[in-house]
């Protein structure tokens, strides 16, 4: 069945891609962007990029007619034992079906998990991947041993650098602006804008309630004098 859906795929044009796509992934589960679960949309451009990343795969079962893969093979299959790089997203459906075993990409690994919880404020999250969570949440619901360190590494990671983010959105000068977002990853990005447009919204309210304020103070004021002169 791994087989032929690598046959297929390989051989069709993108749309048809598409519908083989839906039927075998709707047996694998998705999560998706914090804090809630999603599907992931296959037309979209960002569903699209995040898992196109490349990852080392070992094939468990030999495939026949797709020993192009392997580039340093001459056999027309690929044997068992190869080792080739596929796009993540073909990762889950050849998991779950004991086709292949993959290396977790490096930057969900034990030793930069390391680094994010010594201080992951100074880290330069877009630079290790522009996608890091939702990346990083697809790579956990793998069933891997190191699934619920790899999740509890994210939400932490997120819940330390968000404080500052916030922070940041609210008291930065442009130029400070500028070199935090080159290092926040696409969903740190939006969240900064996010605190921006609330701060600006909250600025605005304070000027409406003042210029009230202010109306209201001289209204008062003109009829005390109005008073006044009446009664003199």
């Amino acid at each position: 069945m791994a087989a032929r859906f690598l046959e297929d795929y390989l051989s069709l044009n993108p749309w048809r891609k598409q519908i083989i796509l839906s039927n075998y992934y709707d047996r694998v589960d998705h999560f998706g962007r914090l804090p809630k679960r999603y599907t992931p949309n296959y037309f979209s451009i960002e569903d699209i990029v995040l898992q196109d990343v490349r990852v080392s795969c070992k094939f468990e079962v030999s495939v026949p007619k797709l020993g192009m893969l392997d580039q340093s093979a001459d056999d027309q299959d690929l044997k068992q034992g190869s080792k080739v790089e596929l796009p993540f997203w073909m990762v889950p459906t050849l998991h779950a079906k004991k086709v292949i075993t993959f290396e977790i990409p490096r930057h969900y690994k034990v030793n930069y998990r390391q680094i994010l919880q010594a201080d992951s404020i100074v880290v330069d999250l877009h630079k290790w991947g522009p996608y890091f969570y939702d990346l990083g949440h697809h790579v956990a619901n793998l069933d891997l041993k190191d699934s619920i360190d790899i999740k509890k590494s994210l939400f932490q990671t997120l819940l330390n650098r968000l404080r500052h983010i916030m922070d940041m959105s609210q008291h930065s000068t442009h130029h400070e602006t500028v070199h935090l977002i080159a290092n926040l990853d696409e969903l740190e990005r939006k969240l900064f804008a996010v605190g921006q447009l609330s701060y600006r919204s909250y600025k605005e309210w304070v000027r409406r309630e003042s210029s009230k304020i202010n109306t209201a103070a001289l209204v008062a004021s003109h009829r005390k004098r109005k008073f006044a002169e009446v009664t003199v």
